[in-house]
């Protein structure tokens, strides 16, 4: 089961991080990747790009890659409410706390 939980703050600085230009990689129709991955990192969750990762503190379990659209995440994380965030991951969708999107076990 994937479910973590980690600072809304931390999350926030990894998701802008992770999508920034330059942190992305160009795709064969010269459009930036459209997805971020979120994997376990030791005792931590790793939010990558195609050239950057940024790992984060968190208490849970996540077992394998999950894959993201970047885009509409940043948007509503920083809306999201409480300083903690529960991320999980079940069927092909992603939710933070309330805000579910679809994702992709990589």
């Amino acid at each position: 089961m994937w479910k973590m939980t980690v600072t809304k703050r931390d999350l926030v600085d990894a998701v802008n991080h992770a999508r920034t230009r330059v942190t992305l990689r160009r795709t064969a129709t010269n459009k930036f990747e459209p997805e971020i991955t979120f994997a376990a990192w030791d005792e931590s969750l790793s939010v990558r790009s195609s050239f950057t990762a940024m790992d984060i503190d968190g208490q849970g379990s996540w077992p394998s890659p999950i894959m993201v659209a970047g885009a509409p995440l940043r948007s509503p994380v920083p809306k999201l409410r409480g300083p903690d965030v529960v991320l999980t991951y079940v069927a092909g969708q992603m939710r933070f706390s309330e805000t579910v999107l679809t994702a992709r076990e990589v």
